[in-house]
């Protein structure tokens, strides 16, 4: 990780891209952190460093958020892969 003036950055492109689209539909969906990290059991830090692109969420997780947002797990790739940030 790069540390700039108090933030930290993420090394790796696809977690950030994951990341911001996880973020987005959330948003769309006004969902809040906290809603997603009770009801798909894991901590609302977890939540928030997975859509800073901290951390590579595992697949179980991957699947019980979208469950909370009630939306496909490959709706979150399809929009990840339309970030600039993405690079295969």
């Amino acid at each position: 990780m790069v540390v700039r003036k108090n933030h930290v950055q993420p090394l790796s492109e696809p977690e950030k891209a994951f990341g911001l689209a996880l973020r987005s539909m959330r948003k769309k969906k006004n969902v809040s952190q906290e809603e997603i990290s009770l009801e798909a059991d894991c901590d609302r830090t977890t939540v928030s460093l997975i859509e800073r692109g901290l951390v590579s969420p595992k697949l179980s997780t991957i699947v019980k958020m979208c469950h909370v947002l009630k939306i496909k797990p490959s709706e979150v790739m399809k929009q990840m892969e339309k970030s600039p940030h993405f690079r295969a």
